[in-house]
């Protein structure tokens, strides 16, 4: 039976940790201990800024009692000390050839093979924006009418919300509100353009993301109540509604029919 990458490191780990442990006893004093003993913590940290990975650098922190005393950084490929116990290490381990090439091997066995395991579900993870416009009346301001436009259930954060007035960008008048998470990783903002409508104009919430392969446009146009616009997204949503169900209502009957037998009758 073969022996796993990941358990080869568990193994690999162990031994790596017993060895700091006797390091630490052997160049520390005893009263260093105190008598509720002590703690030792060993940190590991990945980072890149390449999609690749190619410029990943794997780093190692070695903690007794709440104070950083060597480090391994796999950029300069050694040890490196940060009190007199912790110099001491670093020149037994960087000589230790063995020691080195495993720490140098973390780059990919545990940085590489661990970040490709968990970047579907947080580097990677993406959520395409919902997008709706409504309008408000407004009685104390020079304008006639509010739009706002609901950007909401996006991730990641970043995102582009501009205004066109008949396919112009529009930059007066419009606000936004604060970025709002809604909890559950993803975010919600709110985009406001005060204006007075006008005959033969329309207005359009342009919304970007890296979610999107294109942008999403929702129209406005004033020439439409509001009410009148509702009754057709209602009005559509019955039709589908209503496609689905005869749909399934046909799927249904034929399949009722192929188990039949026809009979001749005298």
């Amino acid at each position: 039976m073969g022996t796993s990458s990941l358990q080869l490191s568990s193994l690999y780990t162990l031994c790596l940790r017993g060895l700091v442990l006797v390091s630490l006893m052997f160049c520390s004093s005893k009263t260093s201990f105190g008598v509720d003993g002590y703690v030792m913590q060993m940190m590991s940290d990945c980072e890149y800024s390449d999609s690749n990975m190619t410029d990943m650098v794997y780093s190692r922190r070695y903690v007794f009692n709440q104070e950083e005393y060597v480090h391994y950084d796999s950029k300069i490929q050694k040890h490196v000390g940060n009190t007199a116990c912790g110099v001491k290490n670093a020149e037994a381990w960087n000589k230790n050839k063995d020691m080195m090439a495993g720490l140098l091997g973390d780059v990919d066995r545990y940085c590489k093979y661990n970040i490709n395991l968990y970047k579907p579900g947080t580097i990677d993870y993406k959520e395409k924006p919902s997008v709706q416009i409504r309008s408000n009346k407004m009685s104390s301001s020079q304008h006639q009418t509010m739009l706002v436009c609901y950007i909401i259930g996006f991730y990641p954060r970043e995102i582009k919300v501009t205004w066109l007035r008949n396919g112009v960008k529009v930059t007066a008048d419009v606000s936004y509100s604060e970025l709002l998470p809604d909890g559950d990783w993803t975010y919600q903002i709110h985009s406001y353009l005060e204006l007075t409508p006008l005959s033969g104009d329309s207005y359009t919430c342009r919304v970007e993301h890296s979610s999107l392969a294109e942008a999403i446009e929702e129209t406005w146009d004033p020439a439409m109540p509001e009410s009148k616009r509702n009754k057709i997204i209602i009005g559509a949503s019955g039709i589908v509604l209503g496609l689905v169900i005869a749909a399934a209502g046909l799927i249904y009957y034929k399949k009722k029919a192929t188990g039949r037998i026809l009979v001749p009758s005298d």
